[in-house]
């Protein structure tokens, strides 16, 4: 299991996890990490138990409830941009609950929402076999008309090409009950809107950024930074940057290097400048690779090194960054000239 991040220590900042399996109508919200752990913990129990019991079948209704969990988890955890906790979601289901999944067709065809939501989830995600999208929206529709309104984003996203309309109020509606992904997504609709409408961006990318989505974070860091929707705060543009920097967000990592390279919002430092900018160059990130073999090419903050700087130069434009060719062509004019 990963460290946990910073950003999964709130509690609170997480879309209704309404589970309604059994007679329950709820499961109190965890954090995503926390929610692993818990359900991790509660299956190795039950099935301790199930070796002993007279009466197995309460318990094994028992395991496949935690299964449902899971299969919700995995979903929270890819909703605040965690793909290494996602990963071990589906490893806790494989090894757990692999033998309780048919269960799941009884729940549903009980009127259980969450036991249809989870068997999108499981298709989806391709648990148990290659992926199914058609299949996995089949099941996001039922879970919705069966009552489970943590349906809402996925089938979103299952309607935007047929049925735009009904995407549309859905999206909108996983929002205001605290998707993060949908407040993201609605947050640079805003954003890119013409003109665009900086307050609703703002908002959106607030929440989804205080649920702990580094893309979000480095968003909302760049309005901060530029002053779109208010006064610009290069203070609190930095903070944002380097959370999502800290997260692995390879935009942010490059925005951080810059703002350790200018002194913006943060005390200048040559030597983190060039350790952000190689994050993000290390991630595939063209601007990163660019700035990277920049500051190679100038020798600022490391040693001036032309082959080092050629090798992310020409990434760079591979990846779709003109001004690589021009310091590549200026590399080989000081090259002539000696």
């Amino acid at each position: 299991m990963a460290k946990r991040p910073p950003s999964l220590l709130r509690k609170g900042l997480y879309w209704s996890l309404a589970l309604a399996v059994g007679a329950a109508a709820a499961a109190e919200e965890h954090d995503p990490l926390t929610e692993w752990e818990l359900v991790n913990g509660a299956a190795i129990e039950t099935r301790a138990k199930l070796k002993q019991a007279r009466r197995p079948e309460p318990l094994r209704r028992q395991i496949a409830d935690l299964a449902i969990r899971s299969a919700a988890g995995a979903e929270r955890a890819l909703a605040i941009g965690d793909a290494s906790l996602f990963d071990s979601y589906r490893r806790q289901f494989r090894e757990q609950f692999a033998d309780v999944r048919w269960r799941f067709g009884l729940r549903a065809a009980r009127g259980i929402g969450a036991a249809e939501y989870a068997q999108g989830v499981l298709a989806l995600h391709g648990y148990f076999g290659p992926p199914g999208v058609e299949a996995a929206c089949r099941h996001f529709g039922a879970a919705l008309a069966k009552g489970y309104a943590g349906a809402k984003f996925r089938l979103s996203q299952c309607l935007e090409k047929d049925e735009p309309p009904r995407a549309a109020a859905l999206l909108q509606e996983a929002a205001a009950s605290g998707h993060p992904v949908a407040a993201e997504l609605l947050g640079r609709a805003c954003l890119e809107a013409k003109p665009p409408q900086a307050s609703c961006a703002r908002e959106q990318l607030t929440a989804a950024a205080a649920a702990g989505r580094p893309s979000a974070q480095s968003a909302l860091a760049w309005m901060y930074a530029q002053g779109v929707g208010g006064k610009a705060d290069p203070a609190r543009a930095a903070r944002l940057y380097l959370q999502a920097a800290r997260a692995g967000d390879a935009t942010a990592q490059n925005n951080a290097g810059e703002l350790f390279e200018t002194g913006r919002g943060v005390e200048a430092d040559p030597k983190q400048a060039l350790d952000w900018y190689r994050k993000a160059a290390e991630a595939g990130f063209a601007p990163g690779q660019f700035n990277l073999g920049r500051l190679h090419a100038s020798g600022t903050g490391v040693p001036q090194d032309f082959s080092e700087a050629r090798n992310w130069l020409e990434k760079a434009e591979r990846g779709g960054i003109p001004a690589a060719r021009k310091l590549l062509d200026w590399m080989d004019q000081a090259k002539s000239d000696k």
